[in-house]
């Protein structure tokens, strides 16, 4: 694989207002930055979509890069600055902030080839308990892209809720990936001794993509540029991979209100390609969807400590927001942050080209993105270790919501007894913004997650009679199972 790579070289002042007159060639560290200089208009003020001075702020200890004379002016200003490095190539200040002195990615997070190896190592101790997809491949170099189904029979599809975990849409954002692989070993550990593994595992399906932008995590993690974000689609076609920040934000090429979300330009950070699903790695992530229909999913992100999940739209959140706020505030309670102060903040998103939007909007599964840590995207290994252990509580907390309470419906041929594709709908809470959900092919089966109460459900497929219960009351605990045997109309299909 080729890659030549180029620092961006956009630059600005201290207060990032207008851009310096020479470019910064220091990689400077402050500590015991106040507050108030870290929000609003403060001078360290860290942002995912500009890390073009403050590459990173953890715990009010913050590295950026500057100018001698915006070295003066920190000094100045009552701040000590402390100059860790000066090099005229913007990339390698880069990699020394954010990789440490060694230039290169800290063993404790894993290539994409290791945890591969990893996986077909418990694949092989227990083929059982683990089996592996290819769900597709990369954009630029066709590598493949893995989901990895783990029951106490993942060699065999189940009639069970399904959740899934899902790491580095974003390439740089390895923590995701971290907490999906820890999770895996967790599980596969975990049967048959830990007790809330085995019933996991014994009455859900558990799926696991550790990777799905593939390119974009090998060149961070083989340690050529930190800052990379999206694929690496060869965006101007000169036959040149690697240039920052060429590629294709894949957290913003699905098909929810695809224009609502990130940017028409090639070159911007948040560049959404051509069209919607134009990347592979986005059609991976659809053919996944098509192959299981998920309950509950969490997409792994950094940074923030804040869930994001569907939606605030127009002023007015999802049909399904009581539940969906719920579900959030148990999984983000259980997440501690970095300095102590308190768990994950949530905040309903946008109805955008991402990733939640588009699993909610179109497939009916509750997903949520998890801004993993505060202040970078890449953390020293002490700190990413307790990220993920937080993380992987949260994970625990969304686990324990596929057990319900909810509708479980099965859909059948009243005559033969064969599984049906049927329409399940909720009249009285879904509307216009959301897909109608259905039963799926294998096993007729749909889940819905609702709070106790009772319900107007109405089950429809052409050929068949359609199946009205104006009262169908949901338990406070558990699956409220609902057994449907459709009529085939007379003369019908």
């Amino acid at each position: 694989m080729l890659l030549l790579l180029a620092a961006c070289g956009v630059a600005f002042n201290l207060n990032a207002s207008v851009a310096p007159a020479e470019p910064r060639t220091l990689l400077v560290e402050v500590r015991d930055i106040p507050a108030d200089e870290q929000t609003g208009e403060g001078s360290f003020v860290a942002s995912d979509y500009n890390r073009e001075r403050v590459v990173s702020l953890i715990r009010n200890h913050a590295l950026l890069l500057a100018t001698p004379a915006e070295l003066d002016e920190l000094a100045a200003a009552g701040f000590a600055p402390k100059v860790i490095m000066e090099n005229k190539d913007q990339l390698v200040l880069y990699r020394r902030a954010l990789y440490g002195p060694t230039l290169k990615l800290d063993p404790y997070y894993h290539s994409y080839a290791q945890i591969i190896a990893r996986a077909d190592e418990l694949m092989r101790a227990h083929p059982r308990l683990m089996q592996r997809f290819q769900i597709g491949e990369t954009t630029q170099f066709r590598q493949p892209i893995y989901a990895y189904r783990i029951s106490n029979a993942a060699t065999m599809a189940q009639d069970r809720p399904a959740v899934l975990l899902n790491g580095a849409h974003h390439s740089d954002e390895l923590i995701g990936t971290e907490t999906v692989v820890r999770m895996m070993e967790k599980l596969i550990a975990g049967y048959g001794s830990d007790p809330v593994v085995t019933r996991w595992m014994d009455q859900l399906e558990i799926w696991l993509v550790p990777v799905v932008n593939v390119d974009g995590h090998n060149v961070v993690t083989s340690g050529h540029d930190p800052r990379w974000r999206k694929n690496l689609r060869d965006v101007n076609g000169d036959g040149i991979t690697g240039v920052y920040p060429e590629g294709v934000d894949v957290n913003r090429g699905y098909n929810f209100n695809w224009a609502l979300g990130g940017s028409d330009q090639p070159d911007a950070y948040s560049y959404r390609g051509p069209h919607p699903f134009a990347e592979a790695e986005n059609r991976a992530m659809r053919q996944l969807a098509d192959l299981q229909q998920f309950l509950l999913s969490i997409s792994y992100h950094s940074q923030g400590e804040v869930i994001f999940y569907p939606w605030t739209w127009g002023g007015r959140p999802t049909p399904d927001d009581a539940v969906i706020t719920r579900i959030v505030r148990n999984v983000a309670a259980q997440i501690g942050k970095m300095d102590g102060s308190g768990t994950y903040d949530m905040s309903p998103g946008g109805p955008s080209s991402q990733s939640y939007p588009w699993f909610y909007g179109r497939r009916g599964t509750i997903d949520m993105i998890v801004e993993t840590g505060k202040g970078s995207h890449i953390f020293s290994a002490e700190d990413a270790a307790g990220i993920v252990q937080e993380n992987l509580k949260g994970a625990a907390a969304l686990f324990d919501h596929a057990f319900g309470p909810g509708l479980n419906v099965r859909v059948t041929d009243a005559t033969t007894g064969a599984p049906l594709v049927a329409e399940v709908w909720l009249p009285r809470i879904d509307n216009e913004t959301v897909d109608r959900r259905h039963s799926n092919a294998e096993f007729g089966r749909a889940y819905r997650l609702l709070e106790p109460g009772t319900y107007y459900v109405v089950i429809s497929r052409p050929g068949y009679e359609t199946v009205v219960l104006p009262e169908q009351s949901v338990a406070a605990e558990g699956w409220t199972e609902l057994e449907v045997a459709m009529k085939p109309v007379a003369g019908g299909e």
